[in-house]
């Protein structure tokens, strides 16, 4: 009676780890999610850039726009820009509207810009960019002060909390929901 009352015990704790087990598989991997605003927060919290370029021009870009490109894995953005000639002062505002992807960086523990890429670039009171090689210019700026930015950094507390439950950040992907930051088994 011992015996089958064990053998009952130890099937049953079984079934119940295989149970736990086939649900944490069918579950799958968590997602964290960041909509279209909470991005545009955290760049505007991590905002202006302000970038000197070839020691005389100060570049300012601020009050950015955030669009899910979920068919080519990217975002975009518009942002306004200033300029500053240092030698003049004169100063010209205008846009800049950009594209890029992101990535998740593990030693910074941070979620990055990467493959920025001038759309459109537009400075007031000043011929076309085609006309005046802006277009180039808008290329360095965007490289210059948006590539490798970080626009999310996890809190040691979260990360302690996700590797707790044997995960770690991994892929980030961008959904018609935002962008997808999914949290992978620690191996």
């Amino acid at each position: 009676m011992i015996q089958t009352r064990r053998s009952l015990a130890l099937l049953l704790a079984g079934a119940v780890s295989l149970f736990l087990a086939a649900c944490a598989s069918v579950m799958g991997p968590k997602v964290i999610t960041f909509s279209e605003a909470d991005l545009a927060h955290a760049l505007e919290s991590h905002g202006p850039y302000q970038k000197r370029l070839l020691e005389v021009l100060d570049v300012r870009v601020n009050k950015p726009s955030v669009h899910v490109m979920p068919e080519v894995n990217r975002l975009s953005s518009d942002l306004e820009l200033v300029t500053t000639e240092r030698v003049s002062g004169k100063t010209y505002a205008g846009s800049i509207s950009v594209d890029y992807a992101l990535r998740y960086d593990e030693p910074s523990q941070s979620i990055r810009l990467t493959q920025v890429h001038v759309n459109r670039l537009q400075i007031n009171n000043l011929p076309s960019p085609e006309k005046t090689g802006l277009n180039r210019l808008g290329a360095l700026v965007a490289e210059q002060l948006l590539n490798d930015v970080a626009i999310y950094r996890f809190k040691p507390g979260d990360l302690k909390n996700a590797e707790g439950y044997g995960y770690k950040p991994g892929a980030v992907t961008v959904t018609s929901r935002g962008v997808e930051v999914t949290l992978s088994p620690i191996r």
